[in-house]
């Protein structure tokens, strides 16, 4: 029987196996390595966004500093 269900196509789905595939094959094919490196990545991208909430909360908390001196 054939599916009939239609499926909707996530663009963002070959974007992955794209990043998949570079990541592996920069591991020379070590799934292993290639896992690593992506959590690596990831853990450095959650720290620089880290870093750029707390620059934004002292950007805005800044005014508040400078209207209580005057």
């Amino acid at each position: 029987m054939r599916d009939t269900v239609q499926h909707c196509h996530d663009p963002s789905e070959d974007r992955y196996e794209s990043v998949i595939e570079e990541t592996i094959a920069a591991s020379d094919n070590d799934i292993h390595g290639a896992l690593r490196a992506l959590l690596i990545a990831n853990e450095l991208l959650e720290a620089e966004v880290a870093r750029l909430r707390r620059q934004q909360q002292r950007t805005l908390r800044a005014p508040d500093r400078k209207a209580k001196a005057a």
